[in-house]
């Protein structure tokens, strides 16, 4: 029996206070955004599902149309607001800088409160990286910034011959037991670390090394860590990889990534997570 008090489970109920300060959050971002040059999209709470590209993902709900086309809520806003800019919006403007304020839902009733920053220009990754600083320095949280670098992970599967899934499932057992250069990866946290082992690292791997390292001038924030054998958690992430977190809340998650053929970056804030966070410190 459910009861009338009740609400699905993974659904999101923001009233009072953590509604006060999702708000303020969203208002936040807005302002930042605005005045660093990007526009607002809005993108459909429904979408084709062979346009979230990974249409066999378990975790997306679908429905079907009255033409009995397969469609989906809508379960990743950057593949979404990607196609739609390129695709859609591409004749008719050249802004290439756009930030989102809407929710992801996920199988059985997970809802999920984002807000997001895609950039059509990978170049601009060291912006990216800094908004997403500014942004939390505004709402008066200084979470951890770990940078990783998806290319790296790549380079050590294919040295030891195996491929990426075999590669995710390795133990840190395993790889501290090998005794290779995988070890001296697994134990590099600070730029000083990073930067040490670039002389002594295998030739494959110096220029995604010194990628990584350089990824700590963009924004000099003085709690980043590298973690170069970190998974990226989103697929479409094939670069540069950042999030920040604290403790078990993770406040966002960004890097550069290829949709559409158009290489681009941007990140994505956990708005629940942030409200979250900050309830517990009013």
């Amino acid at each position: 029996m459910i009861l009338e008090h009740e609400i699905p489970q993974g659904t999101k109920l923001h009233f009072g206070l953590s509604a006060k300060i999702k708000r303020r959050i969203e208002n936040l971002a807005c302002e930042v955004f605005y005045q660093n040059g990007f526009e607002e999209i809005l993108t459909p709470f429904f979408v084709y599902l062979e346009h979230q590209k990974n249409f066999s993902n378990r975790n997306i709900i679908r429905l079907s149309s009255q033409n009995n086309h397969q469609i989906s809520l809508r379960y990743d806003t950057t593949i979404d607001a990607i196609r739609i800019i390129t695709k859609r919006l591409g004749r008719t403007t050249d802004q290439k800088k756009w930030f989102y304020i809407q929710p992801v839902f996920s199988y059985p009733t997970n809802e999920i409160h984002q807000i997001g920053a895609e950039c059509l220009d990978v170049d601009e990754m060291s912006k990216i990286l800094c908004l997403s600083v500014e942004i939390m320095n505004k709402l008066e949280i200084t979470p951890i910034l770990q940078i990783s670098n998806v290319k790296i992970l790549k380079l050590c599967a294919q040295d030891l011959g195996v491929d990426m899934p075999t590669f995710r499932k390795m133990q840190i057992e395993d790889i501290l037991k090998s005794g290779s250069y995988l070890v001296d990866l697994l134990k590099i946290q600070t730029k000083e670390d990073l930067e040490n082992f670039v002389p002594r690292a295998p030739s494959f791997l110096k220029s995604e090394l010194v990628a990584l390292s350089e990824s700590a001038s963009y924004c000099n924030y003085k709690k980043t860590i590298f973690s170069p054998l970190d998974f990226a958690p989103v697929d479409y992430y094939n670069d540069l990889v950042f999030r920040m977190f604290e403790g078990n809340h993770t406040f966002l998650l960004g890097g550069k990534y290829t949709i559409e053929g158009i290489q681009s970056c941007g990140f994505g804030i956990y708005t629940d997570d942030v409200v979250d966070y900050l309830i517990k410190i009013f």
